[in-house]
């Protein structure tokens, strides 16, 4: 494939991945209507919001509707929140005015964001298995988290050499994550669980949570 097919292949699935989130917010009447709604922490929020006692920063990459920087909020944390749908971020708003925090939210893709300083605390929860330009995101990654600081990173895992989808989050097992994040990372913990995904994503995906500490 030349230069010129690559840039047009990518560049379409790019606005592919973008007209997918956005459409998705769109059609939704609440936020328990988007396929990926949670509304409790992913594994090892709690246990990191616990161990740091002192004032910190939090960024939650590619935030939604907000439900995790409303929690980090809660806890004291001075958070951000970025996401590239204005939707998202209307929600989220809403969210934290609701919950009585308050949170910075920015319309930003995670390839372009830079900070105004480190964080002690960042929150992936499926923005970077979503990505193609991952090199890019973990340059942006060591420029976020100071030394010391903690990453959770939320990641579709790839159960066997079938397992993958024509479009969705590409698929990197325990050992390819850690091999790209490198020895600046150390992982704290790991947990795997089985769970519903909607088609044709799905019907199910193993997901890993990974709680990486920057040394």
């Amino acid at each position: 494939m030349d230069l010129v097919a690559l840039l047009i292949d990518l560049s379409f699935e790019i606005n592919m991945f973008q007209s997918f989130f956005e459409n998705s917010y769109k059609r939704a009447n609440n936020i328990e209507d988007l396929p990926w709604y949670r509304d409790y922490p992913p594994r090892f929020l709690t246990e990191v919001i616990q161990e740091n006692k002192e004032p910190s920063r939090a960024l939650d990459i590619e935030c939604g509707t907000g439900t995790y920087s409303t929690i980090i909020a809660q806890a004291g944390y001075e958070v951000i929140g970025i996401d590239f749908v204005a939707a998202a971020l209307d929600m989220a708003r809403e969210r934290a005015a609701d919950a009585k925090v308050s949170i910075q939210f920015q319309q930003a893709d995670a390839c372009d964001y830079q900070s105004q300083g480190p964080f002690d605390l960042v929150l992936d929860s499926g923005c970077l298995h979503s990505l193609k330009e991952k090199e890019k995101y973990r340059q942006n990654l060591l420029s976020w988290l100071q030394p010391g600081g903690q990453f959770i990173l939320v990641h579709f895992n790839k159960r066997h050499f079938f397992d993958w989808r024509p479009i969705g989050p590409h698929r990197w097992n325990r050992e390819q994550v850690e091999e790209f994040l490198g020895s600046q990372f150390q992982l704290r913990d790991y947990h795997e669980e089985i769970g519903k995904v909607p088609f044709p994503v799905g019907p199910t995906a193993l997901i890993s949570t990974y709680w990486f500490k920057r040394v």
